[in-house]
């Protein structure tokens, strides 16, 4: 008969995902996620699998959690150019309170030409925002938020890429101001 765990899962996977988010996936040892998860070795391959499997997991549960935390800011906007501006918005929050680089953008730049499942990953998790946007783009469109002859397939692709530019600035300046700029000139550029 099988032992329940004596530990919860999801909230040692969430030590694993910060660990590797930090450091990146070439630079986690197994006996920092040892360390990190305070686990066993044993305890983490029976669980999670091997650290390659582990990181799939992080990653997918770091961008389940951030494509939820952007419909929220959006659900709570009035109209659906205000919920275009809410993602961004969020984006800059997390940019400037995390004070680190997405975890999805980090993964792109360090695996996602040499390893086709974070590739896969990182591709569902970007499609999937930008199918969020362009829904609401549209919905803008009609109501006369924003003028009809934007692409706004393109206009989501352009959004989601000033996203990696935003963490990427903040990474290296540390300027919150200039990143906060940027972002509201990111909302003007949309907005006109």
């Amino acid at each position: 008969m099988a032992r329940n765990k004596a530990f919860d899962p999801e909230e040692r996977l969430e030590k694993a995902r910060d660990l590797f988010w930090e450091k990146g996936y070439h630079a986690t040892s197994m006996q920092d996620l040892v360390e990190a998860m305070q686990l066993n070795r044993a305890s983490i391959y029976d669980t999670y699998g091997d650290k390659h499997a582990l990181f799939l997991q992080c990653l997918g549960n770091y961008a389940t959690d951030k494509q939820e935390e952007y419909k929220a800011a959006a659900a709570g906007a009035l109209s659906s150019i205000d919920a275009v501006e809410a993602i961004i918005r969020k984006a800059l929050e997390r940019t400037l309170q995390e004070g680190k680089a997405c975890m999805v953008v980090k993964s792109s730049f360090e695996l996602a030409e040499t390893d086709k499942e974070v590739s896969n990953i990182l591709k569902n998790d970007g499609a999937r925002l930008n199918d969020i946007l362009e829904v609401l783009l549209k919905k803008a469109q009609s109501a006369g938020e924003i003028s009809k002859d934007r692409d706004v397939n393109m206009l989501a692709s352009y959004i989601i890429a000033n996203f990696s530019g935003l963490w990427q600035t903040y990474i290296i300046s540390k300027n919150k101001k200039l990143v906060t700029q940027m972002a509201e000139f990111l909302i003007q550029v949309i907005r006109q």
